[in-house]
């Protein structure tokens, strides 16, 4: 019995976290696994605040609203060039965002496997469930989170409540695999104040065996930090794949060793290794 409970959880479980079905890699499905527990933390007044705390720590300078269009290695330095038509030159490149869906010039050119994000669509809504449509007489027997089974026939892969500010009055988060029409949306909640939609590339689409993408995208010092995520794709491993770059930066560039004395492969090398135990 525990273990019939185990796979259904699993199945229920990777779909809420990663979109994806138990076919995905094993790795970053029992990473998975390991956000479903109920020894879960979170910061009060939202997660952002870790992202800002670092920012605030870091004495950098934040440029938002602005994408780098290009990236060139002068020879000993790098060139970036915006979107907003302003260039920026530097010692260190750091690249800290999935590369897969953006359109940045390279030269000279690199070299990374093709990789497939899973879309999540995120919907917000300030309203009410409509307890019928789940084959319910009220909404208070509708559980505060409703998972879903690998079905094409269900429109979405989780429910959740966010927040109750009221007695019929909750803010609802949902996901699903393609946005939630209007039409539909009435048809799950009977009472629809507000809603707010978000479509993005949340993470890798996982297969094993999985191909990885180099940390060291040339000889020089032009790094990615997302090549981790083909293992698992969490705030905790990106903080983790985070701090380790940074020590290998500082200590390349306090010794000077060339690429291929710390064991690692860039983009000029051969990097379409697969790694079939992920």
């Amino acid at each position: 019995m525990v273990l019939i409970y185990f796979i259904f959880a699993s199945i229920v479980i990777t779909r809420i976290n990663y979109g994806q079905s138990v076919s995905m890699s094993g790795l970053a499905g029992a990473v998975s696994l390991a956000g479903s527990g109920g020894d879960l933390w979170a910061v009060e007044g939202g997660n952002w605040q870790m992202a800002a705390g670092l920012l605030n720590r870091s004495d950098v300078t934040l440029h938002l609203q602005e994408e780098i269009s290009t990236v060139t290695n002068l020879g000993g330095l790098y060139e970036l060039n915006s979107t907003n038509g302003n260039s920026y030159t530097c010692q260190v490149a750091v690249v800290a965002t999935p590369l897969d869906e953006l359109n940045i010039q390279f030269t000279p050119q690199i070299s990374i496997p093709e990789r497939k994000l899973q879309h999540t669509y995120t919907t917000f809504i300030r309203g009410l469930l409509n307890p019928a449509y789940f084959g319910l007489d009220k909404v208070s027997d509708i559980p505060e989170l409703v998972g879903t089974i690998e079905n094409p026939e269900l429109p979405f892969t989780c429910i959740s409540v966010l927040k109750q500010n009221k007695v019929n009055d909750v803010t609802y988060k949902m996901f699903s695999r393609q946005s939630m029409t209007d039409a539909l949306l009435d048809q799950i909640f009977s009472i629809r104040n507000e809603t707010f939609r978000i479509n993005w590339g949340a993470y890798p689409h996982y297969h094993a065996p999985e191909k990885f993408a180099p940390f060291m995208l040339d000889d020089d010092h032009l790094y990615y930090i997302n090549a981790f995520e083909n293992a698992a794709s969490t705030m905790e491993t990106g903080a983790v794949a985070a701090e380790n770059m940074a020590r290998l930066i500082l200590s390349r560039l306090s010794d000077k060793k060339p690429s291929s004395s710390y064991g690692l492969k860039t983009s000029t090398a051969d990097s379409n290794l697969q790694h079939p135990e992920l």
